[in-house]
């Protein structure tokens, strides 16, 4: 009976500790990746298209965007007037061109 009780204690322990476990959150690459200014890879919604660029819907427009890529996945943020980074996320929706959002939470 108490060897029962204690297998089951250990199951359940490792079933919730599985369960309630933080997650790694990938935001940052880390030290292995740097970022490189990138204004020039991005383009307002109203201005010409051009095929090469992405869509960004910003209030700070293009200025001081910067990103990184690592293995096919870009992570891109923007630096506003006072020195606070922005992500810029790319959009859920499906167009032509790569679309990306201004998040307005800091990091």
């Amino acid at each position: 009976m108490k060897r029962s009780m204690f297998v089951t204690a250990g199951v359940l322990a490792i079933g919730l500790g599985t369960v309630l476990a933080p997650t790694a959150a990938a935001d940052d690459y880390g030290n292995t990746v740097e970022y490189r200014a990138c204004s020039d890879q991005f383009r307002l919604p109203w201005e010409p298209a051009a095929p090469t660029k992405s869509v960004v819907v910003s209030p700070f427009g293009t200025a001081d965007m910067h990103c990184a890529s690592w293995h096919g996945v870009t992570q891109v943020y923007q630096v506003d007037p006072w020195g606070n980074k922005h992500r810029i996320n790319p959009a859920k929706f499906v167009v032509p061109l790569p679309f990306f959002v201004w998040d307005p939470a800091t990091f």
